[in-house]
């Protein structure tokens, strides 16, 4: 949390002339059918291994399959397939990764261990590599977690909807690279409250550079005046911005429907995990 002397205003933040704008956030990597942790994986050491917990909440059995896919990230943080045998925009992970099991099968609220070995194939250039794992549901042999019947219990025809999902978690090898990235929040635009429920939001841009991805935490904190204490006001974890993509956008939901003129607000994109201590930028901003 920073100091008071570290809350200078470098550009002011009308919250009523500011317009509405909409981004998609981060997909999480939990829902019903599975829990899956860490949500990314980093690998730097030929030999290195590393592992994901695999865990069932639910109170059936469920099989799952694993298989590496290429993915790459929209400026919204949405994660999109790339198909067999299109161009991948960055060098792919999986040849230099090996992973245990394939298939396995969890009882109801247990885990599994997936582990996750870094063996480089030939001659590995220094660099970053990224891969997707995918934890698919195998609906053949699983109990289904969400059903849904359309049709009148006295009709003849019913469609019945069993819903299964799939998580995909990014695994990056960074061989040989010790040159973290610049990032910069180059953008910071304001999103009244609207409705009873809906508290202000900040839509944040980050601009990055470098051959590396970044990866940490967007963190708002609040100072109402020079002699009140700093607040904590909005946080959103685990945000990577990938060399290929090159951009990040996001929105963040506010603890507060609106703030005093003249209040403070501080924007700031911390490194957790390796970049743990590290901030890349930040923008102290005050309310008119």
């Amino acid at each position: 949390m920073p100091g008071l002397k570290r809350f200078k205003p470098t550009a002011f933040l009308n919250w009523v002339a500011a317009s509405s704008i909409l981004f998609c956030l981060l997909t999480s990597w939990a829902h019903a059918d599975m829990l899956v942790s860490p949500v990314r994986l980093l690998l730097q050491q030929p030999g290195e291994t590393a592992n994901f917990i695999l865990r069932n909440p639910s109170n059936g059995s469920r099989t799952y399959r694993l298989e590496w896919i290429e993915q790459t990230q929209t400026r919204d943080g949405v994660g999109e397939r790339i198909a067999d045998g299109a161009p991948v925009p960055h060098p792919p992970a999986s040849p230099h990764l090996r992973f245990t099991p394939r298939q396995v099968t969890v009882e109801p609220n247990t885990s599994q261990t997936v582990r996750i070995n870094f063996r480089p194939e030939g001659n590995l250039a220094p660099g970053e590599y990224r891969s997707h794992l995918l934890f698919r549901v195998v609906p053949e042999v699983s109990e289904p977690v969400s059903r849904s019947e359309i049709g009148n219990t006295d009709d003849k025809v019913k469609l019945q909807l069993d819903m299964q999902m799939s998580i995909a978690v990014p695994v990056v090898v960074r061989y040989q690279m010790d040159t973290p990235p610049e990032v910069q929040i180059t953008q910071v635009t304001p999103i009244p409250a609207t409705g009873n429920e809906q508290n202000a939001r900040l839509a944040v841009t980050l601009k990055h550079k470098g051959n590396t991805s970044s990866f940490g935490r967007v963190t708002v904190d609040l100072q109402t005046s020079m002699t009140t204490p700093v607040e904590r006001i909005g946080l959103q974890e685990s945000i990577s911005v990938f060399p290929d993509v090159g951009e990040r956008h996001l929105v963040l939901i506010l603890r507060d429907r609106s703030f005093p003129s003249g209040a403070l607000i501080r924007v700031a994109y911390e490194g957790t995990d390796e970049y743990r201590g590290k901030l890349w930028h930040e923008q102290v901003l005050q309310v008119r």
